[in-house]
């Protein structure tokens, strides 16, 4: 398979020790994914995929309608270095690690109903791709969840548009879900002549369900601190302890907000 074309990815560590089984992994400190996962896992494993693939036209009608009817809703992905060309990748949230956009959420009753008879669910949003662009190489934020892929207009089949977890590059088809290891090296690219369009969402793999709270408050609180850093590059001097500190405190504090935040805007 020819790869496409892509501005340089940014670099990985490589050598690390893989996590001992079944123990969490944030890319935030655990440097690259090196765990003995698959990178795929299979639709059929999973008995609560049937449900999402029924309603898959239900969720695309309610999704595209609204991205269609106000534009403003799909954002430019907040890392524009994670796409090329730059800004070509557009996310239109619902949830994010727990934190719930509510005025999306109230905007997409149908597709909220058919999320809320899935597992776990705790990161919601639809992704669109421009024509020609791709997005680069990367590993997710933590190995606690599955992450799926609904595709809902999907332009071409491969090699013009695709999708690739460590060495297995599959195709989206339309209603079709495809289910992969976010932590695990992976891209896609749209050489199509047309917007690309995929629900994507974030199951918690069982064994980690427990540690729902603490994932979630780890993740944004890393994501809060790289916008913070991108904004203040000063802050980058700091000492590592001290660094890990801001981390710390910011974590706690999502501990407190995320449960207030959920309720309210209901």
């Amino acid at each position: 398979m020819t790869r496409p074309a892509a501005a340089p990815a940014p670099s990985l560590r490589t050598g690390d020790a893989p996590p001992p089984a079944g123990a969490l992994w944030y890319s935030a400190f655990g440097g690259r994914y090196n765990g003995p996962e698959p990178g795929w896992f299979e639709r059929e494993d999973f008995p609560w995929v049937r449900e999402l693939e029924r309603d898959w036209t239900t969720i695309r009608d309610e999704l595209l309608a609204l991205a269609r009817r106000d534009g403003s809703r799909l954002g430019v992905y907040f890392n524009h270095a994670m796409a090329f060309p730059p800004k070509s990748w557009r996310t239109m949230g619902l949830l994010f690690w727990s934190w719930r956009m509510h005025g999306n959420i109230r905007a997409c009753p149908q597709t909220m109903a058919v999320l809320s008879r899935l597992p776990q669910v705790t990161s919601a949003s639809l992704n669109a791709l421009a024509p020609g662009s791709n997005i680069n190489p990367h590993q997710g934020d933590t190995n606690a969840v599955i992450r799926i892929h609904l595709p809902l207009i999907v332009p071409a089949g491969l090699p013009d548009c695709g999708f690739q977890v460590g060495d297995e590059a599959r195709a989206w088809t339309e209603g079709q879900a495809l289910l992969f290891l976010d932590a695990k090296t992976h891209f896609a690219w749209n050489r199509s002549d047309a917007m690309r369009y995929v629900l994507v969402l974030d199951v918690f793999r069982p064994e980690f369900s427990a540690q729902k709270a603490q994932v979630c408050a780890n993740v944004l609180a890393s994501i809060a601190m790289q916008g913070i850093y991108q904004r203040l590059p000063a802050l980058n001097r700091l000492s590592g302890g001290f660094r890990l500190a801001l981390h710390a405190m910011m974590r706690g504090a999502l501990r407190i907000i995320l449960p207030v935040q959920n309720r309210l805007g209901r």
